[in-house]
């Protein structure tokens, strides 16, 4: 055991006895009667917050019951009482449960089982991602999907939901992104797991977390599988698509995403869904169960959910009749998952939590090349499990207390020719943090809140194949200390034109890793209020990333081509050989990255909020596979030639390929040294440079027509990526390019609704990309669809109607083909669709009937 580690679990134990002794001691709280209020008119969910915030005490409030709704401002010296009251007249919610520390809402009345798929009483913590300080505003952009954003989508899945949204990348490890065509091995689905890649930087450099917990790595990427998360279950879903390392760790280079799930339910909700494809193939079926009770100190809840995809095949589509028939575009899923969530008042002081995810998939899928036949049959059972004692001390502050272990293991049988080879992966992640937050002094603007924390991390990773010499088996433990703090410059004021409220957010993170040492990543932001309907924020973060295993450690491959594959148009029946394998050499990615955005919610245009926000992130010794799409390593690509040795003579040939772990010939004839043209060395490697720049911007307004309601929003990001691949290079843009995240991705649409029914229509838009794969390159043409949602919630008040729904959902209405591309067709004969962008499901129609009790 290293000793940083024991450091760390001193720093544990001492503080757990601490916190015991203080709360053995009962320690009087401090009550104070009167606060000073500055709350301005606004939404009556954020008002609750700044509520929160300036009286000190943590709020429990099902958050989309009064979202849409508005507060009047409220200033002057109140007590808490007096204020909630004002907040709360007219909302709908009413106090549940009050102490000194914690305030509990609930819907008046009973839970409406006619109504939506999330419990009107269900409570949520206000604590948003991007800040550990309860009530804080977070300086980073925000993006929160809500329950009612999930049910109107017309997903059934998790993994589709989160691809469809305009910040994400939707290659990587997904299921519709074909392996053999999909520019690099970082775009290969090789489980059939749902991951998400957040700006296109990759499913590694995206921090995945339930309920702010780690979710654990899956296959050889580690991207973190979603995939078994139950939508059912999920509350809502917050997305922070800003380097966060300062506050989650390295991994969260390119941002952090966290799904927020249901804490407490009483009922049954079960759900039942089928989908199909007017073309055919890709048929769905979902089964979920979601049953629960909550009582006043304690809950529990469970979520059982069933889910089978058919597999989608060539010959379903006359898009890709020129594909090998039986070839699986799509592959046959199947998936069982177990949910479980429980929590407890253990005396007036402390609570206790618990967490639980169990997730088991099983694929099959089929890949006919000209040059062979793959059948793979994929198993992967998956877990993680948290604990947590949140511990109530003295002066509103909090300690929290988390155990965490996770783990997926990736089983992968694949027939080549007859012969069966199989492959094993296992990732495992396990961690202890203390944390603690609270009320630090008072200045003239207000409380000086800060948080921080300890924790120790170890990461596993192993792969290996039967018969074979290559295998990974590596270990690396993390040791880190983090702290935040939140400092109010001016205190709010409703008379002060200009400068009604500004505050800064300081935070700072040190790691030790086992196998690179020491890395700290600062991070600065800004909130200024110059009136009560703008808010501007900032920040300025420095990040770390280190290499992940399979960059590292992944087995040394040679692949033997036909040259024409690769772009190269010459003598007929030349040879390449591509090299691909992990590289020990590696350095850490380190990145600077700065935003720049503001809030507009105007009070003369109720329910209306527009944000902007520009983002900057520039990375230095990215960790990347130079060649990307293979299929133009020999068309003499300036950026590629540092990479390419043409004219190999037989004596490299041979020691490359002498070095190599495993070698394979997919060439149509066999080998001879004398016929290759070029050795493209592909391996994993620190490019010099890579900048990635951009806007977000997002729309919503609600407007009340009495007995109807009409909601309208949207979502767009812009997107600017730069690589230099050495010094000597010029930049080279990736973004708009075939199997890289497009320039421009937007999703908008309305939603009418008139008692229990309501219609929802979406637009979804990809720019135009540019097919350089091929020489010259082409232009592949922007992407337009459709979806529609309609859904009716039975208005009866008792019998077998009481808690019924019924949706019908279309996603790709008017059913269009991907935009042809060339490039897929010369890894693949007959594909022509960037799979990483683009789908070939055509319309796709869902059916969803569920009943609450």
């Amino acid at each position: 055991m290293t000793k940083h580690v024991l450091k760390t679990i001193r720093l544990t134990t001492s503080a757990l006895a601490i916190t015991l002794a203080m709360c053995a001691a009962q320690s009087a709280f401090a009550k104070e009667k009167t606060y000073n209020f500055n709350i301005p008119a606004e939404s009556t969910s954020k008002a609750l917050m700044d509520f929160s915030r300036q009286a000190n005490v943590q709020i429990l409030f099902p958050y989309e019951v009064v979202s849409n709704r508005t507060s009047p401002a409220i200033s002057g010296e109140y007590d808490r009482a007096t204020v909630l009251k004002l907040l709360l007249n007219g909302s709908g919610l009413e106090i549940a449960s009050q102490t000194e520390q914690v305030i509990t809402l609930k819907v008046i009345g009973q839970a409406d089982k006619t109504g939506s798929l999330s419990d009107p009483n269900a409570t949520t913590e206000v604590i948003v991602t991007g800040t550990h300080i309860r009530g804080a505003n977070p300086t980073s952009p925000v993006h929160t999907l809500t329950r009612k954003d999930i049910d109107r989508s017309g997903y059934s899945q998790i993994g589709d939901l989160m691809k469809s949204l305009p910040e994400v990348f939707a290659g990587g490890q997904n299921p519709g992104v074909f392996a053999a065509t999909a520019g690099n091995i970082a775009n290969q689905n090789y489980s059939d797991a749902s991951t998400i890649s957040l700006r296109g930087l990759g499913t590694d450099a995206t921090l995945v977390l339930v309920d702010g917990h780690r979710l654990p790595s899956d296959s050889a990427f580690q991207g973190s599988d979603i995939s078994g998360v139950p939508l059912q279950a999920v509350q809502r879903i917050e997305v922070v698509p800003d380097g966060a390392s300062a506050l989650y760790g390295a991994d969260a280079v390119a941002g952090v995403v966290n799904m927020v799930l249901k804490k407490s339910y009483s009922g049954i909700d079960v759900s039942a869904e089928a989908g199909t494809s007017s073309q055919g193939g890709a048929s769905e079926k979902t089964i979920s169960i979601l049953g629960g009770h909550a009582a006043a100190n304690w809950y529990g809840l469970a979520n059982i959910e069933y889910f089978k995809q058919d597999p989608l095949l060539a010959s379903d589509r006359d898009f890709t009749s020129g594909v090998t028939a039986a070839s699986a575009l799509m592959d046959a899923i199947e998936r069982n998952t177990l949910f479980l969530s429980a929590g407890a008042n253990l005396g007036e002081h402390v609570d206790v939590s618990f967490t639980g995810l169990l997730n088991d998939r099983q694929s099959h899928g089929v890949t006919e090349y000209y040059y062979g036949r793959y059948t793979v049959d994929g198993h992967t059972p998956g877990y993680s499990a948290a604990l947590m004692f949140d511990i109530h001390l003295p002066r509103d502050w909090q300690m929290h207390l988390t155990g965490v272990t996770s783990g997926s293991h990736n089983n992968v049988g694949t027939e080549f020719y007859g012969i069966v080879y199989g492959s094993y992966l296992k990732n495992s992640s396990q961690y202890v943090e203390v944390t603690a937050d609270g009320r630090a002094f008072d200045t003239p603007a207000g409380p000086v809140k800060v948080a921080g924390g300890v924790g120790h991390r170890e990461e596993r990773h192993q792969e290996s194949t039967p018969g074979a010499a290559d295998y990974i088996g590596a270990t690396r433990n993390v040791d880190y200390v983090f702290g935040e703090a939140l400092i109010p410059l001016v205190q709010p004021s409703t008379t002060r034109t200009g400068l009604h409220e500004l505050e800064l957010n300081l935070s700072a993170r040190s790691e030790h890793y086992s196998d690179f040492g020491q890395a700290n990543s600062p991070e600065f932001g800004f909130r200024y209020v110059p009136f009560e309907d703008l808010t501007l924020r900032g920040s300025w973060g420095k990040s770390f990333k280190a290499p992940s295993f399979l960059q590292m450690y992944q087995s040394y491959t040679v692949y033997l081509f036909d040259a024409e594959s690769a772009g190269y148009n010459g003598l007929p029946g030349s040879f390449e050989i591509l090299t691909y394998g992990g590289n020990r050499d590696l350095l850490p990615e380190r990145s600077t990255s700065w935003t720049l955005g503001g809030d507009f919610h105007p009070k003369k245009l109720d329910g209306l909020t527009i944000s902007a926000t520009y983002f900057d992130i520039d990375f230095k010794d990215r960790v990347v596979q130079p060649i990307n799409p293979l299929s133009s390593a020999l068309t003499g690509n300036p950026q590629f030639e540092p990479f390419v040795v043409w004219d190999p003579s037989a004596e490299l040939q041979a020691d490359t390929i002498s070095r190599a772990d495993t070698y394979y010939n997919y060439a149509s004839t066999p080998y001879d040294p004398t016929k290759v043209v070029g050795l493209a060395y592909n391996n994993y490697q620190n490019a010099t440079e890579q900048k990635v720049r951009g806007i977000d911007l997002s729309v919503h307004q609600s407007l009340d027509f009495g007995s109807a309601q009409l909601d309208v929003f949207g979502n767009a990001s812009w997107l600017h990526i730069d690589q230099s691949l050495a010094a000597s290079l010029p930049d080279v843009e990736l973004s708009g390019t075939i199997f890289n995240a497009p320039k421009l991705k937007a999703r908008g649409g309305a939603t009418w609704q008139r008692g229990g029914f309501s219609a929802t229509g979406i637009v979804n838009y990809i720019s135009e990309e540019t097919d350089n794969g091929v020489a010259p390159a082409t232009v592949i043409a922007s992407w337009t669809t459709v979806d529609l949602n309609l859904a009716y919630k039975l208005g009866a008040k008792s019998g077998f109607g009481q808690g019924a729904r019924i949706a019908l959902s279309a996603s790709n209405l008017f059913d269009r083909n991907p935009p042809y591309a060339i490039s897929p067709s010369l890894g693949y004969p007959g594909l022509h669709y960037d799979s990483t962008n683009h789908s070939i499901l055509g319309r796709y129609v869902r059916l969803t009937i569920a009943k609450a009790w």
